[in-house]
Formats: structure tokens, sequence, C-alpha cells
């Protein structure tokens, strides 16, 4: 995937990640932004008043993105959702006026935009505390984890609300990614702390990390042996008295059995080992940085030993222990095991993650409080447990999630839905923790491939390491390509590393990087076979080999019935809904193309492949002989990714079908600088494939090619 243009309106030096992170931090900068809590905007030291909600959301989206452009309508969809996309585009420049008179005078220099894409300039005219907020961390003194500690007023744009999903999806996200942040800050900084001799400042910033996760069992051990180091064990075991009223309150739980051995410990009057002050990422909350040397750091550090343990699965597993009901109604207690049931179904559609089945948790859980126990039992690393209490026309429900091997809290979170129709709110708190809790296991996931050591990779970490890699240059396809053969080498069984094998083959095609008939093209079809054949339910597998074989082989009809069984494992996959929409496209079932592309678009409407998606619903058009809205579909395209080879050849091809001649030999013209070798000879070797039961859409693409200057040959 090629990057978006830098702006063209203006010339401005912008350096790389670690160029634009010091500049936003510049002592001396005359402008500040401050998101970690309100939103406030200062410039010489006072508040600039005045900027509305959406202007503050925009600004605050460009400082995370650190000078990054980002397309218009990726930020006009944000901000304004579902509104028509001439209405969104004005609203973002109405947008950007408010933005503009609040920066100033510096405001031509900062507040950069084209004719596709917007970003704030990297400059020391201004900065802004989160990113201060992360340079303080990676130090991981002292003196630094205090400065971040201070930084940090409030959640990431406390009190800032604007009800729209894309915007409300994206805050969420970024608050618990800070929050999370915040969370490890904390508890370094007690440590921290406390090797400096500073025990009643330690004790404070542990007593704040409960504060904010009251469930947080390694947050209460950290209070327990701070209070001990001081002398006050009486104190220490009166703080694990609440901890055990807490667990029992909120989830009708013991504590760990680690927790449990501390205060034993402690009652004996037995010698406790020293607090350790370094930790790894693999101890440290979603999202909080690490040296990769450090030794691991436990409150107390003991090891359960457990009998016919099982063996771990190579990617990420876990199991959603039965829920506890609160609300003291019995008859309830089947809703509250439905729940527990669906949310395991949900989660198990990921096919990346193993789940292991309610009745096996529903045994493993019998009496059995230790998680690493649970979990050694079962053979997952993670473990989701949670509580469901109803009142006043409402149920609260509270979820934890922890690695069982290191005894870790990873993530806790609480629901709330209205009690209406039983069933509806069952599928929309499902909804809810699913979609929470598989998003915060897949960044975890890929952090952990990235830092593991390379002589000790999985055939999941190597497909994570392609994953990124396959559509962005030759050179990246080709490393992602000895990635997946070193996976499929490890797991001669693993479906998705055929099924994105084969779509680095497909992405060779497509730009250009082997000539249609190249031999070597037979390895990708039997990759994609493969995946089809191994990855029967596997949905993400199965809608990769679908659109690989669609054009590496022409199969339509296996295609077609790839990706209708993908969606009809995960009827959610945005991913499968426009892949679909493309093998419709090409067989002329535009109507079905066109709803496929609509459900990717509810589904997913900040997808950072947009421009695929735009790509793909231009066939649809193109095919009915809706030409305007083809070429509306491939300018939108281009939006995203203005140099994107597909984009421009339909870019050209609409324009010559509609007589703008001069517009599509423009395209044309970018087209020949990006792939010199395009030509009408090669656009027919590459879509006779899977246009072969389309020829009409085939000879009105060429005719349009032609009419737009693409050479013959």
């Amino acid at each position: 995937m090629t990057k978006a243009s830098r702006p063209r309106g203006r010339t401005i030096q912008v350096g790389h990640a670690a160029d634009i992170r010091g500049d936003l931090t510049g002592p001396t900068a005359r402008m500040r932004i401050s998101v970690l809590g309100p939103f406030e905007l200062q410039r010489d030291g006072r508040p600039v008043p005045g900027l509305p909600r959406k202007a503050q959301a925009l600004l605050s989206f460009l400082v995370l993105n650190r000078g990054r452009p980002t397309p218009k309508e990726k930020l006009a969809t944000l901000l304004w959702g579902n509104s028509g996309s001439e209405q969104a585009g004005q609203s973002l420049r109405q947008c950007m006026v408010s933005v503009r008179k609040a920066l100033g005078a510096e405001a031509d220099g900062l507040l950069l935009s084209d004719a596709t894409t917007v970003s704030l300039a990297v400059s020391n005219v201004i900065a802004a505390d989160v990113t201060e907020f992360e340079m303080r961390l990676e130090a991981a003194d002292l003196d630094g984890l205090e400065a971040a500690n201070a930084l940090y007023r409030d959640e990431f744009l406390a009190g800032l609300s604007i009800p729209i999903e894309p915007f409300e999806r994206w805050v969420t996200i970024e608050r618990q990614r800070f929050a999370s942040m915040r969370l490890g800050a904390l508890q370094r900084l007690a440590i921290a702390r406390a090797d400096a001799g500073r025990i009643d400042k330690a004790i404070a910033a542990g007593r704040q990390l409960i504060e904010l996760d009251p469930l947080r069992e390694e947050g209460h051990r950290l209070v327990m042996r701070l209070l001990a180091d001081t002398g006050n064990r009486s104190g220490a075991l009166l703080h694990y008295e609440r901890c055990v009223r807490l667990l029992r309150d909120e989830l009708d739980i013991a504590p760990d059995a680690e927790t449990v051995r501390l205060a034993e410990t402690m009652r004996s009057g037995s010698a406790l080992p020293p607090v350790v002050a370094s930790m790894t990422a693999d101890t440290l909350p979603v999202g909080t940085a690490a040296r990769r040397d450090a030794q691991p750091f436990r409150a107390f550090a003991s090891v359960a030993t457990v009998e016919e343990d099982l063996p771990h699965p190579d990617g990420p597993s876990i199991v959603i222990l039965p829920f506890s009901n609160l609300g003291g109604d019995p008859g309830n207690d089947y809703f509250v095991q439905g729940l527990v049931e669906d949310i395991t179904v949900a989660l198990g559609r990921e096919k990346w993650l193993f789940v292991i089945a309610a009745p096996s948790a529903l045994a493993a859980n019998d009496g059995a409080s230790d998680l690493r126990a649970i979990g050694a039992r079962l053979g997952v690393r993670y473990v989701l447990r949670g509580s469901i209490r109803a009142n006043a026309g409402k149920v609260l429900f509270v979820v934890q999630l922890h690695d069982a091997r290191l005894a870790r809290h990873v993530w806790s979170g609480r629901f709330e839905d209205r009690i209406d129709n039983l069933f509806a709110m069952q599928d929309r708190l499902t909804t809810k923790v699913a979609a929470t809790i598989a998003p915060a296991l897949m960044s975890v996931e890929v952090e952990r491939a990235h830092y593991k050591p390379t002589d000790n990779l999985t055939a999941f970490d190597l497909y994570l390491r392609a994953l990124p890699r396959f559509r962005t240059s030759r050179k990246d396809n080709e490393e992602a390509l000895a990635l997946l053969d070193r996976a499929i080498a490890l797991d001669p069984d693993y479906a998705a590393a055929y099924a994105l094998s084969a779509r680095c083959y497909q992405f060779q095609l497509m730009f250009d990087w082997r000539s249609p008939g190249d031999p070597g093209f037979v390895v990708g079809v039997h990759h994609g076979r493969e995946a089809a054949s191994k990855g029967r339910n596997d949905s993400e597998a199965l809608w990769m080999a679908g659109l690989a074989l669609v054009h590496l082989a022409g199969e339509m009809d296996h295609s077609l019935a790839l990706i209708e069984r993908s969606l009809a494992l995960n009827p959610n996959s945005a991913n499968a809904c426009i892949a679909g929409c493309l093998v419709h496209s090409y067989l002329g079932n535009s109507e079905a193309a066109i709803d496929h592309f609509q459900k990717a678009q509810r589904l997913n409407p900040l997808d950072l492949s947009q421009h695929l998606h735009w790509n793909m619903v231009a066939w649809a058009y193109l095919g009915a002989g809706r030409y305007e809205e083809a070429a509306d579909a491939a300018e939108r395209t281009l939006r995203v990714q203005p140099d994107y080879p597909p984009g421009l050849r339909l870019g050209a091809v609409t324009c010559g079908l509609l007589g703008r001649i001069e517009e599509g030999r423009a395209y044309t013209a970018r087209l020949l600088a990006k792939q010199p070798k395009s030509s009408i000879a090669w656009m027919r070797a590459f879509l006779e494939v899977p246009l072969q039961r389309n020829k009409g859409a085939l000879e009105a693409y060429l005719d349009g090619a032609r009419r737009a200057g693409v050479p013959e040959t």
C-alpha cells in the first residue's frame, strides 16, 4: 500500500516519527495542545477559547497522527458519519476554518491541506502533552515517570462527546489505550519511588492505581507489599481483607492464589522477597513500554504446581469462565449462562483465537480460584471472568481479562444495558464484549510477535509479521512470502498462511510485479486451493483464498462459494463482504455487489483500506453501465491512495467512457508514471480471466482505456 501523498499546497520539511515526536515536545513552543484530560489549546500560556467540539476532535486526531497526512474523506466520516459525502465535505471545510482561526497567525504553517489530505505539520511552534507523555514513559527513570504522571490530568479528551459512531469508536479505543499506559506507568512509578526510598509516595501511587482499576489484583498485592516494607503488616492484611470483599461483591470470586499466599506469608511472619524494580513488556498492561532486556516484576513471586498441564496452542488462547449472578434472583442464572455461551461462540469466530468450549470452562472453574492453575489445566494463555447485576431496569456487566501464565491483569471493563427484550439485550451485550476483547487480544499478540526473539517464532508469529508487508512493495511482498513459507513449514495445515501467501501472488499480478502468465503464479493457485481445503471453518482464510483464486485462476464459482461460506461463518466480516463485492462485480451481479459494499461500509466505515472498498464498488457500477457513479467511486479510491494503480486504471477508463478525454489522459499519465508497462494488451491479459463471463464489461473497460490514451502495447 502506498502512502498518501504529501500536501502539495505548501512546502514543509517533515521528518521521521522520532523527529516529529521531538518537535511536538519543545519547551519553547508558543502553542500547546493538551488532550490527556479535557481538550485545551494554549497560546503563550493562555487558553484559546471558543473552539467547537468537532474542531477540538479534528485537532486531536491530527495531533495523534504526528504530521502524517490524513485523507479528508476519512476525517469527514470520523466526524460526520453517515452524512452525505458532499455535506460532510462542506462541514469539514468549515471545521478547518475554525481550527485555522484558533491557531492564529501560525495557521498557514501548521494546518496543511491539499485536494485530498489534511495534516498538522511538525513545528517547534506547537507542543502536545500526549507526545511528551509517551516520551517520558520511554525514559523509564523516576523523573520521567513523575513527569508522565503529572501530564495525565484525566482520561483522553475527557468530557468530549460527539454522538457519531465512528468518532465514538475511535475515542473509546484511544481512551482505553492511554488508560492502559497510565496504569502501567503508575505501577512502575510506585516501584521506582520505593527503590528511591520514598515509600509513602510509592504507596500513594499504588493506591491511585487501585482507585483507577479496583479489580486489578497486582495493584492490591503491590500496596500490600509496600505497606509490609514499612513494617505495617497489619495494615497490609487489612488491605487484603478489603480486596477480598471487593472481589466478592463485584465478581463473586475469591482472590487469586498468589494474593492468598502473600497474605498467608504475612500472617506467618515469614520473610518476604524484595520488591523487584524492573519489569518486562510481558508483565505490563497493554500499550506500556518497557526495556526488552528487563527482568520480570511480581509483587510476590511464586509458581503454582499443576499436574497434567495441557500444551498451549501456537496462537492466542482463551477460556471464558462462568459469570457470577449477583442480582440475587436464581431465575436469571439461565440468562447469565446463555450470555457466557454466546460470548464463547462469538469469540470462536475469530479463527486466530483458540477458545475453550463452555462445558470445559464450567468444569475447570468448579471450586478453582487460581487462574494460573485454570490456564495450565486447560492449556490457555488468557482467562476471562465476570459478573452480572440487574437493578432498576438496567443490567451491569463487569469483566476481567487475565494473562494466566503470568497471573497478570490485562484489562477490565464495565458494560451497562437496559432491560427490555431479554434476547435482544443478550445479543447487544455479546456484541459489545466480543467486539472489545478480540481487538485487545490481537493488539497484545501483535506486540508480542514484534518483540519475540527471531529464533523462537511460532507459525502465528510469522503470519503476524507478514500481514503488514504483503502489499506495500515488491521487496516487502517477497519478504512476506518468505515469512509465510516458514509458517507453513512449521504448520503444514495453517490455512490462513496459505491464503495470505496466495494473496501475495495476487498482488504481484495486480501491481505488475510479475507479468500475467508467469509460471510462478502456479504456486499462488496451489496455496489458494490448499487454504480452501484446510480452512473450511476459517472465515479469514476462505475469503482471502476466494479473492486470490479469482485473479490467479478464474475459479469464479469456487471463489464465490468460498466467500459465501466465509460470511456464513462470520456474518460481521467486512473483509469477506468487500471480497464478495468484487466477485459479484466480475460476474455482472451489480446489485448484489453494491449490497455487499454497503454492508462492509456499515461494519467498518473507518477501515484503513477504504481505497480497496471504493475500487471494488467502482467495478459494480461499471458493469451496470452506471459510469458516473463508477467515476465517482474511482475518484474516492484515489482520494485515499492517490497512486493506487487499479484506481488510476478505473479513473482513466470511466473518464474515457464518459467522454472526459483530457481528464482520462491525465489519469493515464499518472498510471504510466507508476506502472510504465501498462497497456491495453496488459489489461486484457490481466482481466480476461476474472471477466471470462462478463465480456461486455471487459470490452467496455478496454474501450474506455483506449479513449483515455492507454497505449496498445
